[in-house]
Parts: structure tokens; sequence; C-alpha cells
């Protein structure tokens, strides 16, 4: 009963906290010019940094990877009341349903959205999931975060980021990253993953320290 009313009010919580956030967006032409070219898209994004986000990009035709942990049935239900599709599955196993679900969804030049390092981190890790997935469709990674001034900051793996009423948001894209299907001699899935790492990490410090913020 209370998982039900939590799922039923999370996304209410969600939406009145981003309208309440002075938020802008940056670099967006990432993000659209990728949409453009109607090839599919992967948005990548850590998992603590997911709340403004996931209020943004509500029923704009995104399929998330949802994790079948009792954490990741919540995510789904209050994701699914946003606008979201969802597939159930962990980003770890590569052979997973799940995994070829968001992989023909893909095909099919569809969004959908990452949380490499998720759902139990460690924090700012790029697994195997989103490497693949971007490796077998042939679609960017796009990666995207937020941050906000004042925030909350959990005291979990992830230090979830929770904007304040009235605080001061931004919204962030970085350049598409390609993860070529067969990889040339000195590069590998572990030269991509620590690109993809070091991209995503650099936004959201570059991000933190416009806004002031000491992680």
């Amino acid at each position: 009963m209370v998982f039900k009313i939590a799922a039923l009010i999370a996304p209410l919580i969600i939406r009145i906290l981003a309208g309440l956030c002075r938020c802008k967006v940056e670099d967006e032409h990432y993000y659209r010019e990728a949409v453009e070219q109607g090839k599919g898209l992967i948005l990548t994004i850590w998992h603590g940094r997911m709340l403004l986000l996931i209020d943004y990009h509500k029923h704009s035709g995104v399929t998330s990877l949802v994790s079948r942990s009792f954490d990741g049935e919540l995510i789904a239900r209050v994701v699914n009341r946003l606008g979201y599709s969802t597939h159930r599955g962990s980003p770890r196993d590569g052979g997973g349903d799940g995994f070829k679900l968001m992989l023909r969804d893909l095909r099919k030049n569809k969004k959908v959205c990452m949380f490499p390092d998720g759902p139990t981190g460690p924090r700012h890790t790029v697994r195997d999931g989103t490497l693949l997935l971007a490796r077998l469709s042939g679609a960017p990674i796009i990666p995207a975060t937020f941050s906000a001034i004042p925030s909350w900051r959990a005291k979990s793996w992830d230090k979830f980021m929770i904007m304040r009423p009235f605080s001061k948001g931004i919204i962030k894209y970085g350049e598409p990253i390609y993860v070529p299907r067969k990889f040339s001699i000195d590069q590998d899935m572990e030269y991509y993953r620590k690109m993809v790492q070091f991209r995503m990490i650099e936004l959201e410090s570059k991000l933190d320290q416009q806004l002031g913020i000491i992680d």
C-alpha cells in the first residue's frame, strides 16, 4: 500500500519541484540534432542526476531500461506515469530481455535512456550495457546532466541530487559519442568506456563549478 502511494505521489512531487526551479538549458542542439537525424539515440545520465531531466523529457517518446530491483519497480511506476515506456532488466546483462528490447527500439530509430552507473553503482561507472547498445545499433550516446542550487543531496552511493523549491537549475547536454562496430588496432571497449566516463564526469563537474557547487 505504501509502495503504491509513493508511486502516485512521486511524479507530482517531481513536477512541482521542476516547475518551481528556474531552469535553463544549455547545448540542447546536440540532442535535437540527433533527434532530427531520426536514427535513434541513447540519452545517457548518471543515476544521481536524473531528477530534473526526467521531468524535462516527460511525454517525449523516450524508453528507459529499469532494473528488476525493488527500487527499480518504484522508478518504473514513477516514470511510466510521466509518459516514459520502460523495459525491465540490468544493463550488465548484454543477453537479457530488457537489453534486447532496448536494442530493438534503437533499430526502429527510437529514443532510449540509460543510467550507466545504476542501479547500485559504483558512482560514475560506465557499465557494458550502454556501450553495447551504441556499438550494436550505431546510435549516438548523448550525455546529459543537470545541477541546481540550492539542492538536497542524498547520503547514498550516487549522491542523488534533488532541486529545492525556487532553486536555480541548469540542464546541459554533451557532444554525441559513437561506438564503432569494429574497433581499430588502438581502440577497444575499455577505450570507449573511459571516453564516455571522462566526458560525463567532465560535463557534470563543469556544470557544478558554474553554479558554485563543491561535490
